[in-house]
């Protein structure tokens, strides 16, 4: 029973508990596998992001549209025009978008995660536990947008990192190095950690076994994201 109100924690104490002392938050999800608050968190932060950013992001658009060889140089004045007219709505279907793909999102990785340890390494879990691992790990993200979206804004350009890319000029962003060196981010890397934790609390496996189950996730959603960004440029 001692044990069992031990991890006992409220909903302000996770919040804080996350970044300092983030196992015992993972331990109080074994009881109270509590997912909501955080991914609402990360819905508001998303959401927000998309309305402070979207000035930034729309002239990105315009800029990757107006370099590229893919598209004859009237559909790029048709596709310009279109951007100018529909400002407001690309705004909002961003926003709504921004909140389908968190709830879509933290769902299919949950759910990887229960498969992985569940019938690949026969452990025991539920989606709703993996669904919180997965959420209050990804509250890492909260420090992250209060860095970089005040300096994207201040600099006026998405070219704001903080992983290897800033080694490379930003001239080499669509490179293949620049996306595997900034795949190597320090909040990203703070996401893997946190998970792995979770992982290994819940299931009960070793550190060890957990940070290269969730590390070989990372890399193998690096090598997709990679490679499906490079299809699409293609056609851009």
């Amino acid at each position: 029973m001692e044990d069992t109100q031990e991890v006992q924690l409220s909903t302000g104490a996770k919040l804080g508990l996350i970044f300092t002392n983030p196992k015992r938050v993972f331990e109080s999800l074994k009881t109270k596998p509590d997912w909501l608050i955080p991914t609402l968190i990360i819905v508001i932060l998303s959401v927000a992001s998309a309305y402070f950013l979207r000035d930034v992001t729309m002239e990105m658009q315009k800029e990757r549209i107006l370099a590229s060889e893919n598209i004859p140089e009237e559909q790029k004045e048709a596709i310009l025009q279109q951007f100018e007219q529909g400002g407001s709505m690309q705004m909002i279907l961003g926003m709504v978008g921004a909140v389908v793909f968190v709830f879509a999102s933290f769902a299919l990785v949950a759910g990887l995660f229960m498969f992985t340890g569940n019938v690949i390494l026969g452990g025991q879990s539920n989606f709703k536990t993996m669904l919180a691992v997965y959420a209050w790990g990804f509250m890492a993200s909260v420090p992250e947008a209060i860095i970089k979206i005040p300096l994207i804004l201040a600099k006026n350009s998405i070219h704001v990192y903080t992983s290897l890319a800033i080694l490379f000029d930003t001239s080499e962003s669509e490179t293949v190095m620049f996306k595997i060196a900034n795949a190597v981010d320090i909040f990203a890397l703070w996401r893997v950690a946190l998970w792995a934790i979770g992982f290994s609390i819940v299931y009960k496996f070793t550190e060890g076994k957990s940070y290269a189950v969730i590390g070989a996730w990372y890399v193998i959603w690096i090598a997709v994201s990679i490679a499906l960004s490079s299809i699409f440029q293609g056609f851009m």
